[in-house]
């Protein structure tokens, strides 16, 4: 009930002597009131109180809310309908109301039924302040919003739940505007954990933005990209690093949208953003893994094939550069497969790569291709001129024993030279070339080198001899 119909229903009882009734002879049981049957109407509860706050009238609408009639609640004291933990805040209430009577601010206060169960009735009220200054009591109402109550307290705890949830998740939940700075409207305490800063350093903040926190080479992708998401409507999934409070680089993946008014308006971003760190290093070790032999750590195959790939588009767009695929069979190292044990096997063959690395330039390719033979792409301005010399000093290189222990293995080298490739080659053709003509070389004599002309297959293989 509102200000002005409390102290409507106030004249109302003040000219009717119900009030002044109330308030002086304590409700005689002998005197009839004279607009009890229109107040007993009412659904919302009537109430008079004295200048101590008690219950000195009630209407019918206590009695049906509250189980207690009109005598027994004269007759109780305020412990026996208000809860002990809000008695002194109706107090405090009702003396507000005498001291500051503009002031319209309702109370939401628990009341005790009968049963001993518990309502929620806003309370209302205006001081009955005689002519003489002194406060006779309050008239005022109380309205049940038992219903009310349970819906904001329903509501409330299950914004603590979300809160909870959204707190407790392995990563930032984020709102934030659409600008350069990416201004932070809300973020979760998780933001903290992530970034090292709490929420509220970066919230609406001017000193320090999150987008100083994403590292300066990441910007711009970022920006990008979730521009052209934004435009089309669509959620969008980024990975980018961010630098830490404390200088620590971290990998994060974010998945966000944009958040649109009815009309299409965009309105922010919201979205969540978790540290993929380890995934990430994991991943990078994993592509490693594929690129790189992890016993020899020299390029897989498939890398391999990748740069020769690149040097054969070069060769196409650029006639001048020359470069030559040379495959270097291990003679022995074949047959004495099966009798060495594996880890003596391993270290001859990383023994046997790094001798052959020191023979080739850093632009250079070596892939260690089966278990007894390595392919080099060997690129230099004279490559095709100095193609058989490299393969000299390479067997040369291999003259020595591989050595481990007690153990002695000594190695010779077949080698086969594929020369002045046109370009229009596959990788897996000059690679397959490259090993017939080691293997040819292989048959003709142990040691032995032999070249193949690409620009002139119609002319016969020339095979060598290393010296010495």
């Amino acid at each position: 009930m509102s200000t002005a119909q409390i102290e409507v229903l106030t004249e109302l009882l003040v000219e009717s002597d119900e009030l002044a009734t109330s308030l002086t002879s304590e409700f005689c049981p002998g005197s009839t009131p004279l607009v009890a049957p229109l107040v007993d109407a009412i659904d919302i509860v009537v109430f008079v109180t004295g200048p101590s706050g008690s219950l000195r009238y009630v209407n019918a609408a206590w009695t049906r809310l509250t189980g207690f009639s009109l005598q027994e609640t004269r007759s109780l004291g305020r412990s026996a309908y208000l809860h002990p933990q809000d008695e002194e805040r109706w107090l405090r209430f009702l003396e507000t109301r005498q001291h500051d009577p503009q002031r319209t601010a309702a109370l939401v206060l628990r009341f005790l039924t009968s049963s001993g169960k518990t309502v929620h009735l806003e309370a209302g009220a205006q001081a009955v302040v005689a002519d003489n200054g002194r406060c006779m009591g309050f008239v005022g109402t109380l309205f049940d919003v038992g219903n009310r109550v349970q819906a904001e307290g329903l509501k409330e705890a299950s914004h603590r739940t979300l809160e909870t949830l959204i707190n407790n998740l392995p990563g930032l939940v984020y709102r934030c505007r659409n600008d350069r700075q990416w201004t932070m409207e809300y973020m979760s305490k998780g933001c903290e954990v992530l970034t090292g800063y709490p929420p509220e350093a970066l919230i609406n903040s001017e000193r320090l933005t999150y987008a100083d926190l994403i590292v300066p080479e990441d910007r711009e992708q970022v920006w990008q990209n979730v521009q052209v998401s934004l435009r089309e409507h669509r959620s969008f999934e980024l990975m980018y690093r961010i630098r830490t409070a404390r200088g620590e680089e971290k990998w994060v993946l974010e998945r966000g949208r944009g958040n649109y008014s009815i009309s299409g308006e965009l309105l922010g971003v919201e979205g969540f953003i978790t540290d993929v760190t380890r995934e990430k290093h994991e991943q990078l070790r994993l592509r490693s893994d594929s690129l790189l032999d992890p016993g020899t750590c020299l390029p897989t195959p498939t890398l391999f094939l990748d740069r020769l790939e690149m040097a054969l588009r070069r060769r196409r767009s650029r006639p001048r550069d020359s470069f030559v695929v040379l495959v270097v069979h291990l003679d022995q190292f074949a047959k004495w497969r099966e009798s060495l044990g594996t880890e003596f096997r391993e270290r001859a063959l990383l023994d046997v790569g790094k001798r052959i690395e020191t023979m080739l330039s850093p632009i250079d390719s070596l892939c260690l291709w089966t278990d007894s033979e390595f392919v080099i792409l060997h690129e230099s301005a004279e490559a095709n001129e100095d193609s058989v010399a490299v393969a000299v000093e390479i067997q040369q290189a291999l003259r020595r024993p591989v050595v481990d222990g007690n153990n002695e293995m000594f190695l010779t080298a077949s080698i086969g030279v594929v020369t002045k490739p046109t370009g229009n080659e596959s990788a897996d053709q000059l690679v397959s070339l490259a090993s017939t003509a080691a293997a040819r070389a292989r048959n003709v004599g142990v040691g032995r080198i032999e070249t193949v002309e690409i620009e002139s297959l119609s002319k016969p293989a020339r095979s060598v001899r290393a010296n010495g």
